[in-house]
């Protein structure tokens, strides 16, 4: 109809399309779409027309391919099962601690992981290529590897370092130098690239895990997942455990750590202080004692405070 009208309707007709032009174009530069699209495609070694168009499987294969390469392994083509009528291989995921429920007047303090997935695949060495038959281990010196609680063996990283946990610690020390020269960049675009790059990396680093656990995927492990729950479990109960056995008034604080609730890769810790500027050095203690206590580079950091909170 505005086509059809007058000098004046066409007039509108070609303001509105130009708008409807402009204006996704402004939103991909104010959000840097194709600055992290180039980041990402850098990152992990896929044409920018797979980031579009599959998932995140594709990624991650494509790194593990590039590394293999570079060691001189061969990847095996696996025959996709699970969702194509073959039976899909469940394990136990997350713990999640049974909540204290309550409305804390106190000030509570969040202790979170930091990357926990990716540090624990380095810590404990997880991977395709060090994954031990268990007909072999016997064959083995104790000391030469380590078994998960779901009985899973590794060698350890002083016998053979395995690809995952080389991949992860160079995403996670290239994120690291990303971060930095984003703090340096002279101007908003270079900022902008080293933030795109940062992003890429850390999307990276977390999508190793769960590229592991997709039965239905290029190259599953449940074995690898299954453990990589597993110790995710264990160090949120040991850290449950640390608090509560040395934040005591035995110990010389004015009162008793009680952790009120945990999931996955974080605890909530009640130090039973009046303020939040009393909990602030309490949590980063904690935090910096229960790292002492865990493989490198597992690492707890002080997250936040809470004051007040409710629990439901």
């Amino acid at each position: 109809d505005l086509q059809n009208g007058s000098d004046e309707d066409r007039h509108r007709l070609a303001v509105y399309c130009l708008k409807d032009a402009l204006l996704p174009l402004r939103l991909m530069e104010k959000l840097s779409v194709l600055v992290n699209y180039v980041e990402m495609a850098r990152v992990t070694g896929v044409p920018m027309s797979f980031l579009i168009s599959r998932g995140q499987q594709i990624k991650v294969f494509s790194m593990i391919l590039r590394k293999c390469r570079s060691e001189k392994l061969l990847v095996p083509t696996l025959k996709k099962s699970g969702g194509q009528g073959g039976p899909e291989i469940g394990y136990e995921g997350a713990t999640v601690l049974d909540p204290i429920k309550s409305y804390y007047k106190e000030p509570i303090a969040t202790l979170d992981f930091a990357s926990l997935y990716p540090s624990i695949m380095q810590a404990y060495n997880l991977c395709y290529s060090t994954l031990v038959n268990p007909a072999d281990a016997k064959n083995l010196d104790p000391k030469l590897y380590e078994k998960s609680d779901n009985g899973h063996i590794f060698v350890k990283s002083t016998v053979k370092l395995g690809i995952l946990p080389t991949i992860l610690s160079e995403l996670l020390e290239a994120r690291k130098r990303a971060k930095k020269d984003m703090k340096n960049a002279p101007t908003e675009f270079e900022r902008a690239v080293q933030n795109g790059r940062q992003l890429a990396l850390k999307v990276s680093a977390n999508s190793v895990y769960g590229f592991t656990g997709a039965t239905v995927g290029q190259l599953p492990c449940v074995p690898i997942a299954s453990s990589v729950t597993s110790y995710g479990r264990q160090l949120l109960e040991r850290t449950k455990a640390f608090v509560e056995e040395n934040y005591t008034k035995p110990n010389g604080y004015e009162h008793d750590a009680v952790v009120i609730y945990g999931d996955t890769d974080s605890v909530m810790v009640k130090f039973g202080c009046a303020t939040v500027a009393e909990a602030f050095p309490l949590a980063e203690e904690a935090a910096a004692r229960c790292t002492k206590i865990f493989p490198k580079p597992i690492f707890l950091e002080f997250e936040k405070v809470y004051f007040p909170y409710l629990l439901m």
